[in-house]
């Protein structure tokens, strides 16, 4: 029995341990500190019980055994009135705990007067000190204890079970069981004459299941979430809701300004609450990671309405929606933006229109060229088909650092990548047959003329980014990777990323494409020989991109 009693101290303790460890960050809850501690000290009174060799000693332990038989009851009765948002009347209050004290002090006379018990003596039972005895006339006081705490505790769970709603019902089902579960092990105990304490197993099962309640209630206290979430606001309005979207609480301005918030009941979906569907909204459009801000605004006022994450123990275990008057800066802001509008609105469409000219000119212009080249119909076309089949591989499959900015600007610069053949010569541009060397030298001038005309029409008009992009590419797409291209030899990742795209595209049209000096080459041996060049010709990382790429291309150049 020595060992039945070491065990449950230990357990007790650890549970006790457990509790204190919660409080990092949050307010002290002395009704939980209170009955852990209670518990340890009467399992330690137990024990000493079953470890004592003299009668003082017994007596002295078993009045360490009864302090939590006289308190633990009023303490838990508090709680649950704690739990349940109901503030006991002082006056009350004092009276629970007098009688409990005064119930003690009678336990007290134990060894000394017979008022509590008439005969004590020891006895064993397994090795363990047993205390024997006769009940007094003062024993009769503690059953007042013992029994209307019993019936006190179940009325007033019941009563908040089905009429406050503002509690959640799970805690309350959580108190019930307690509460049953040491009538049940009391009352067995009794009518079973247990020769052994039943007390501390009662302790070890209560510090289980309170450590479980003070982890679930922790979650409904919202200043701690607010403290544990935010640093801490006092004019904000805030609204708890679990990963399930079930209420959890929220502040009075919360309601002021979603008065819908106030038919929300605690640990129920707001999903079917009318007047809650905005709430819904900003959780359903919150990015990945919970965080995000939105805008509300009623019939006078504005918010602005910031969503995180609800943190408990580390983990995301809902949403804290914080609202955040500021009628005065949108008003302010609205005031500005319509002094601004109207210009804003002329110089976009002014704008617009000169970009749209501009690309209509450059578009005419590579038509133009290509309507010179007899060896080239539809090159323009085809290769802007196949940049734009390349890059949707890449951010697909997120294969190169590009972002959505190049990756248009990439599509838009391909039809003008030869615009410098405009300046070639109409006997070299449309000759139908091979170029000689010296033809082929001048005809190698058309990638720097491309640059050098793109460069002259864009700048200062477009952006400087997709200047730098478009002249790249009509500078360098005939560059290769080993070095060997031209204009500027060079090699590598020398070579602008953009440009070494547009290579793959112009070459692979280049072979699957008839020309008037040569029959279309089959997918299979233009595949061949795309993939042979990768490390030589082309970037040897694109290699995936054209790999990924090649049923779209094939499908494209079927059709």
């Amino acid at each position: 029995m020595c060992t039945y009693y070491s065990i449950t101290t230990i357990l007790t303790l650890i549970s006790f341990i457990i509790i204190l460890s919660q409080y990092e960050g949050k307010k002290i809850n002395y009704y939980f500190t209170v009955l852990g501690l209670l518990m340890t000290v009467s399992c330690s009174g137990y024990l000493a019980l079953a470890l004592s060799s003299s009668l003082s000693e017994a007596v002295l332990a078993y009045k360490i055994g009864y302090l939590g038989g006289c308190f633990i009851p009023p303490v838990i009765f508090s709680l649950i009135c704690m739990i349940c948002n109901y503030k006991l009347p002082i006056l009350f209050r004092n009276l629970l705990y007098s009688y409990s004290f005064f119930v003690y002090a009678l336990i007290i006379t134990i060894g000394f007067k017979q008022i509590y018990y008439t005969d004590i003596s020891l006895s064993k039972f397994d090795n363990a000190t047993i205390l024997t005895y006769e009940y007094g006339w003062g024993h009769t006081f503690f059953y007042v204890i013992l029994y209307g705490y019993i019936l006190l505790q179940i009325a007033f769970l019941v009563y908040a079970l089905y009429k406050n709603h503002s509690v959640s019902h799970k805690n309350l089902y959580i108190l019930i069981a307690l509460v049953i579960i040491n009538i049940f092990l009391f009352l067995g105990s009794r009518l079973l004459d247990i020769p052994f304490e039943i007390m501390p197993l009662m302790y070890v099962l209560d510090g289980w299941i309170l450590l479980f309640l003070y982890r679930r209630i922790a979650m409904y206290n919202v200043e701690d979430c607010i403290n544990n979430s935010l640093d801490n606001q006092e004019f904000y309005g805030y609204i708890i809701l679990d990963n399930q979207k079930n209420y959890l609480g929220c502040n009075k301005i919360a309601k002021d300004i979603i008065p819908a918030i106030s038919q929300c009941k605690i640990d129920k979906p707001i999903t079917h609450i009318h007047g809650t569907d905005i709430i819904l909204n900003w959780i359903d459009c919150s990015s990945a990671n919970g965080q995000e801000a939105f805008t509300y605004q009623t019939a006078q006022k504005h918010y602005q309405v910031y969503l995180r994450p609800l943190w408990h123990k580390n983990k995301a275990r809902g949403y804290i929606i914080e609202m955040q008057e500021d009628t005065d800066k949108w008003n302010y802001l609205n005031l500005l933006s319509d002094y601004n509008s109207q210009l804003e609105n002329q110089v976009k469409e002014k704008t617009e229109h000169i970009v749209n000219i501009q690309s209509q000119i450059l578009v005419g212009m590579a038509d133009m060229v290509e309507n010179r080249d007899n060896n080239t119909g539809g090159h323009i076309k085809r290769t802007s088909d196949v940049i734009r089949i390349l890059m949707e591989v890449i951010l697909e499959h997120n294969l190169l650092p590009i972002n959505q900015q190049l990756y248009e600007d990439i599509i838009k610069a391909a039809p003008m990548h030869d615009l410098g053949k405009i300046g070639i010569d109409d006997k070299i541009l449309k000759k139908p047959g091979r170029l000689n060397d010296e033809e082929f030298a001048i005809m190698q001038t058309h990638a720097e003329k491309s640059a050098t005309l793109v460069e002259s029409i864009l700048k200062g008009v477009e952006e400087e980014h997709f200047v730098t992009v478009a002249t790249n590419i009509a500078r360098h797409h005939h560059e290769k990777w080993n070095g060997a291209g031209y204009p500027a030899h060079l090699s590598g990742e020398s070579i602008p990323l953009e440009a070494r795209i547009m290579a793959i595209a112009d070459v692979y049209d280049a072979l699957v494409s008839k020309r008037c000096y040569k029959e279309a080459m089959s997918f299979e041996k233009a595949f061949e020989v795309m993939i042979e060049s990768m490390g030589s010709h082309f970037d040897p990382n694109l290699e995936k991109v054209f790999l990924l790429s090649r049923e779209r291309l094939e499908a494209y150049y079927s059709n």
